[in-house]
């Protein structure tokens, strides 16, 4: 339903996280983030975005994930350096107390934990199947963030969401995972190369491939194939023959392997996860036959209705209703119409005069603050509304009741947007409002230019 260029990875992961919020919660109170998301965008696809970005940000969601990307680089980092400890540890357990090394063994205990990884990495690649990669530890992950000191469950909700996200794609979650997997093992291994490099500079080390039940041919074997490849970048090949030691041979040896096959293998899979995971990634987009999408794509078509009739039938304003009695009508009044919570009341430039209110649209509020401008018929009224939300039938209806009860009225338009669509709408409706602002400093003064004396 969309193309993949039109969501980014933290735009699905939000919404999905708002998903799963709802099925956790039931449905949220969205009108506003309804009404907003039909204003600004065109396409459902970004509706369907625009709306779970309103609602994540009045959740903490989004708060959520920027403190997972803050937190991941140190998490990788961390345990990069607790497997270059644990290799350079095993190594340290070959090498013993009298700087005897067994070279073979040593490279076994240097590259096995990173072959063994590697091994289940491609399995968990090739038999991995529409989405369950991975899925066990990082599901296990997400229940020990919430509690964890410092966790959260919109942490451990926004966790869950992105695993629901790269799961989507047959071979995503084993790409992506395998991405930071090479990444934190290339780290490791580039800290255990430096400090084999470090230990054979400064200290004397006497390596052997001595035997008690292999033949020595094997060896020999062994070392010649292994080091053909790190041979091609210089490194020696150690010899065998004769009777003394090649010490430098076996350090260059067990020094070229570990790059070759250790680092370099890692890196080689690094940049091919990191390639394709990208490319998995633009073909990403959102789901059409999701059944939350699905009914949420109802309801902005009924936007779409409502904006329609609303355009072909708007009525012609009733002639305003005098005050009961004759009364006069004086002062002022300031009234907020389904603003937003974020934005402050009353907001900065405007004075608050005694009847100052901010109301989301519900019918009973509507009721209230109608009787109340009937009980204290201001001369003006000063509406202000959200610039970037798209009026609709039930503001024209509210709008022409209150100006039935005030002297006069004018508007003001909160936002950075929105102001030439809210003008041609007054225009379209022919509502008697003085004056549309798009600034708070001439509202003020047109709210202030009351003439207390008559």
């Amino acid at each position: 339903m969309s193309s993949p260029s039109t969501a980014s990875l933290s735009q699905l992961i939000l919404l999905r996280a708002v998903q799963r919020l709802e099925a956790q919660q039931g449905p949220l109170d969205d009108a506003q983030a309804m009404r907003e998301a039909h204003a600004q965008q065109r396409a459902m696809p970004q509706r369907l975005l625009a709306r779970a970005a309103w609602l994540a940000r009045e959740q903490g969601l989004d708060v959520a994930l920027a403190q997972w990307r803050g937190r991941l680089p140190w998490l990788a980092l961390v345990a990069a350096m607790l497997i270059g400890l644990l290799g350079f540890g095993l190594l340290q357990a070959v090498v013993g107390g009298q700087r005897q090394i067994n070279a073979v063994a040593a490279l076994l205990a240097v590259l096995g934990p990173h072959l063994l990884s590697l091994v289940l990495w491609l399995l968990m690649l090739t038999v991995g199947g529409h989405g369950g990669e991975g899925g066990g530890l990082a599901r296990w992950l997400a229940w020990a963030t919430a509690r964890l000191p410092g966790g959260t469950p919109a942490q451990a909700l926004v966790l869950e969401a992105g695993l629901d996200v790269l799961s989507r794609k047959r071979g995503l979650s084993a790409w992506a995972l395998g991405a930071v997997n090479h990444a934190i093992w290339s780290l490791a291994l580039l800290l255990t190369l430096a400090g084999l490099v470090f230990a054979f500079s400064f200290l004397a080390y006497r390596l052997t491939w001595e035997t008690t039940i292999l033949d020595a041919g094997f060896f020999a074997g062994f070392a010649r194939i292994s080091g053909w490849l790190p041979g091609l970048l210089g490194f020696a090949t150690p010899e065998l023959g004769g009777s003394a030691d090649d010490n430098r041979g076996w350090a260059l040896w067990l020094l070229g392997c570990t790059l070759v096959y250790g680092l370099g293998l890692r890196l080689i899979a690094l940049l091919l996860s990191a390639w394709r995971t990208r490319r998995l990634l633009a073909g990403l987009g959102l789901d059409s036959e999701d059944p939350q999408l699905r009914q949420l794509m109802q309801r902005f078509a009924a936007l779409d209705a409502s904006a329609l009739l609303d355009a072909e039938h708007h009525r012609a304003p009733p002639p305003p209703a005098p005050p009961e009695g004759g009364r006069v009508m004086q002062g002022v009044a300031l009234l907020g119409y389904e603003l937003p919570l974020s934005l402050p009341w009353p907001p900065a430039g405007l004075p608050a005069p005694p009847l100052a209110l901010r109301i989301a649209g519900a019918a009973d509020e509507k009721r209230r603050l109608l009787a109340q401008l009937q009980d204290l018929a201001p001369q003006r009224l000063l509406l202000v509304c959200h610039g970037p939300s798209s009026p609709d039938r039930g503001t024209e209806r509210f709008v022409r009741e209150a100006l039935q009860r005030v002297g006069t009225g004018a508007l003001l338009l909160s936002g950075e947007a929105g102001a030439a669509r809210w003008r041609s709408w007054v225009a379209d409706c022919a509502l008697p409002l003085q004056a549309v602002f798009d600034a708070p400093a001439p509202a003020r003064a047109w709210l202030e230019g009351v003439d207390h004396g008559r």
